[in-house]
């Protein structure tokens, strides 16, 4: 996956405590977001990856990954589907 944009809007992200995004997904970070993200347009799902480092997170969320899903109405990405801190949850989510 191209990490371009992660780098640029991020670059003291330390792209090594980065999951493995599943595939269908792009990196659409960017810095008027409190984290990195990584956007699927056909299922209009976004996930949100923290930094790993509690202290280093903006968002002030306690959890590390967040899955938006697209709200019409609005023309965003609004409503929080999933919060958590376990990946393997995230990936039941984007898979189910």
């Amino acid at each position: 996956m191209n990490l371009e944009r992660l780098r640029r809007e991020f670059p003291d992200f330390d792209i090594t405590t980065l999951p493995t995004i599943p595939e269908g997904y792009f990196d659409a970070s960017s810095y008027i977001d409190a984290a990195p993200s990584f956007e699927n347009t056909e299922r209009g799902l976004k996930v949100y990856v923290d930094y790993a480092n509690y202290a280093d997170r903006e968002s002030g969320r306690s959890q590390r990954f967040c899955v938006s899903r697209y709200d019409e109405e609005a023309g965003d990405f609004e409503d929080v589907a999933l919060s958590t801190n376990d990946w393997a949850e995230v990936t039941r989510f984007l898979s189910a």
